[in-house]
């Protein structure tokens, strides 16, 4: 089980390690249905299982709500939606306080979204894919009146923690505070009744169970920033080999298969080696609906050769960043600000019979 976050860190104070893993729990299997050549080059609606049948137009798949990795700051809070309120407070000319059946009304936005974990080690399964209901920060910031004094949006929580991010970015369209999660209302452990959703950051920067929302003047200080994290946490490109695993491989064609996300940047290219580096072969693509959401990869491998070979993904983004080797560090150097270090899968081919 991967350890708390808060424990890692009080590991740290004690001058220990320079890595640290969040408070995450529940592994993600692997994909459901495996792509492969097969797989059409178009995007087909893709329905959810839940009471409202969403569909989104896409290929790549959905992490079922009961398998999605969940982050705790410290318990999950009871919320009693009956009482409960949403304050928007701060500089702004008309404060709010909004009850469950206003957001309810409000014109609704659903998209796809992967959410990932700042402290997803090298190859970890601290992501997770969804589809998501819920209203758009900016129609709240327009009904509230925000300043143009007001510089961050800090947000706190049922459960006490507190994390703020720029104005800007509470104004991008695709910044949510949701509702509802793969055609489902919000289950507790994902922040019911309401959580935030920002593109291109990481888990900590998207607080749960939200109570209370405050435009600020200067900065401030979020639970995890004051123990040493990314203020920013921006997303870092990550590729994960999910087929094959470490071990023994029969000498015949393998898919090598697995998913890649970045920030907003967005992923130009993956490429697979197949010998540790020395040379890089391009990948197939199987992308999401935005470049917020995760991208589905593979390449057939047609002639292993027998012997020990070391597998490794890089993404290349548009910018030309290109996800390096790493050193190999504890939980691939994931604090402060998540890792970026390539994924590798030592094999071994064997003759078979």
């Amino acid at each position: 089980m991967p350890w708390r976050r808060r424990e890692v860190l009080r590991f740290l104070i004690g001058g220990a390690l320079g890595a640290a893993a969040a408070a995450c729990a529940r592994r993600i299997p692997l994909l459901e249905s495996s792509p492969d050549e097969s797989l059409p080059s178009t995007r087909v609606p893709v329905p959810l299982p839940g009471p409202e049948r969403w569909e989104i137009e896409s290929l790549v798949p959905i992490t079922p709500t009961h398998a999605f990795y969940e982050v705790k700051y410290s318990t999950i809070p009871r919320v009693d939606v009956g009482t409960w309120t949403l304050e928007i407070t701060g500089e702004v000319e008309r404060p709010l306080r909004l009850t469950y059946p206003d957001l309810l009304s409000m014109p609704a936005i659903i998209e796809m979204r992967t959410l990932e974990c700042i402290s997803n080690p090298v190859g970890g399964d601290l992501i997770g894919n969804a589809v998501w209901k819920g209203v758009r920060m900016a129609d709240l910031l327009e009904m509230a009146g925000a300043r143009s004094t007001a510089t961050e949006v800090v947000f706190y929580a049922a459960d006490g923690y507190h994390t703020s991010i720029p104005v800007s970015l509470a104004r991008d369209p695709h910044s949510l505070l949701a509702y509802m999660m793969n055609g489902e209302v919000l289950p507790p452990a994902h922040g019911f009744p309401l959580r935030a959703l920002w593109p291109g950051r990481y888990g900590m920067k998207q607080p749960k169970w939200i109570t209370r929302i405050e435009l600020i003047r200067g900065e401030h200080t979020g639970y995890w920033e004051a123990q040493g994290w990314s203020k920013e946490a921006i997303i870092k490109p990550n590729s994960r080999i999910d087929h094959p695993g470490s071990g023994m491989i029969p000498a015949q064609p393998v898919e090598i298969r697995g998913i890649a996300f970045s920030g907003p940047v967005g992923i130009a290219r993956v490429e697979v080696s197949v010998d540790d580096g020395q040379s890089w072969q391009e990948a197939e693509l199987i992308r999401g609906p935005t470049p917020y959401v995760w991208t589905v990869w593979h390449y057939r491998w047609e002639h292993p050769e027998v012997g020990e070979h070391v597998l490794r993904a890089r993404v290349v983004q548009n910018d030309g960043y290109v996800q390096p080797r790493g050193q190999g560090r504890l939980l691939g150097g994931t604090f402060p600000d998540g890792t970026d270090e390539q994924h590798a899968v030592r094999v071994i081919v064997h003759p078979g019979s």
